[in-house]
């Protein structure tokens, strides 16, 4: 009996064992060109993210050039510089000597019996007693607010300081990344668009799958950067205005209401609801009002006119669903869960439509796709969306 292979077997025997082989070398390639990148992996990823939310303003600027690549791309960088790292630094600078100043200060009025001084100069006692009445199941007796107070603040002193701290301590290394940011975003604009096709190549999705994942990724970090941040730092700039026109440190707690604008519904009435309260009790009820007024007015109306314009055509970005996202990028991967949290939420619904409009005939054979489950082009792309007919990522239309 011939026991020998026949001649096909052997080929694709020896077929499977160079795919195998050649597969296993690639994961080996990757795994090590991981290793030479992962200790600034971020900034890689954050010059691709600045390089797709500028790659507009880089197509003007070649236009403007006559085309000239590196031209347009040096413009863009300058402007990124003198226009926001520049005014950040100098925003920092001035932040952490004030933020400090207004912890020690908070900590000095609690430790001097401050909450005890502004109960018993303000009419509370009808108020509490109408909670111990009506509200019997709370223990007033056993709530230590200044206690509390006390021990918030003294946290936040000290996180601040060790922020400031080092922040100070490592200015040589955030400068090196930032030089690398720069050198990143340079090259990725000059040569996104082949960087792109280069990466569609490879994948064998269809074209428009590709472009679906694509165009959603970018349309959420602009939502997010553009959208909720830029929102995030003109709130902050009005609230801190009116803040210091009451008598408070204006910049820091202008920076903690641009921080509490990324909280849905409350945002900003975090800060200055308990404020106009304080002012309330004190007796500068002038104050007080004011405050309520210019923040309820012009800083929640600035949200109201400025989020749908920085957002237009990234309607599809749940305000909702980007909050968790921010929230849970945060806690898996500090500051720069700001924007990764949003893509990889954003990367998952849209993996999501795209399987269910793959398998479409076998998850549902005898009914149609369902709404919340749209093509690819019906111009929904889960968070994202592809429905805007904004520029593209680099290596869309109007490349080199």
């Amino acid at each position: 009996m011939n026991t020998t292979p026949a001649k096909g077997n052997r080929t694709t025997a020896s077929r499977n064992l160079f795919s195998y082989f050649l597969f296993l070398l690639l994961l080996l390639a990757l795994w090590l060109a991981y290793q030479l990148v992962e200790s600034f992996l971020h900034t890689l990823i954050l010059g691709a993210v600045f390089s797709a939310i500028c790659y507009p303003l880089y197509l003007r600027c070649k236009r403007l050039v006559r085309g000239s690549s590196i031209v347009s791309a040096l413009l863009v960088l300058t402007g990124l510089v003198v226009c926001i790292v520049i005014p950040l630094c100098v925003f920092v600078a001035l932040l952490i000597p004030q933020g400090m100043q207004t912890v020690t200060a908070i900590n000095k009025w609690l430790s001097g019996g401050g909450p005890a001084e502004l109960m018993s100069e303000s009419n509370l006692e009808p108020w509490l007693q109408w909670v111990r009445v009506n509200l019997p199941f709370i223990d007033l007796g056993h709530i230590d607010f200044q206690t509390s107070l006390l021990q918030l603040s003294r946290t936040a002193g000290q996180t601040l300081i060790q922020w400031g701290s080092y922040v100070l301590g490592n200015t040589m290394l955030f400068f090196l990344h930032f030089l690398l940011l720069l050198l990143v975003m340079f090259f990725m604009l000059k040569d996104g668009k082949r960087m792109v096709d280069g990466v569609k190549y490879l994948c064998p999705l269809r074209e428009e799958q590709e472009d679906l994942i694509i165009q959603s990724l970018r349309r959420v970090a602009r939502a997010v950067l553009v959208g909720g941040l830029l929102v995030a730092v003109v709130q902050g700039v009005l609230g801190g205005l009116g803040m210091a026109i009451v008598g408070m440190p204006g910049l820091f707690w202008g920076t903690v209401m641009g921080f509490a604008s990324l909280v849905p519904v409350v945002g900003t009435g975090l800060v200055w609801g308990p404020a106009s309260i304080y002012l309330l009790l004190m007796g500068q009820w002038k104050g007080a009002v004011f405050l309520v007024l210019w923040c309820s007015l012009v800083v929640a109306g600035a949200d109201s006119f400025l989020r749908p314009y920085f957002m237009r055509g990234s309607s599809g970005a749940s305000v909702f669903y980007i909050f968790l996202s921010i929230l849970g990028g945060l806690k898996t991967f500090g500051m720069a869960g700001i924007i990764y949290g949003p893509l990889i939420l954003s990367f998952t619904m849209v993996m999501l439509t795209l399987y269910g409009e793959e398998y479409r005939d076998i998850l549902a054979p005898s009914a149609p796709a369902p709404a919340d489950c749209p093509s690819p082009e019906s111009g929904h792309g889960g968070i994202g969306g592809t429905g805007d007919a904004a520029a593209p990522l680099p290596g869309g239309e109007g490349g080199q």
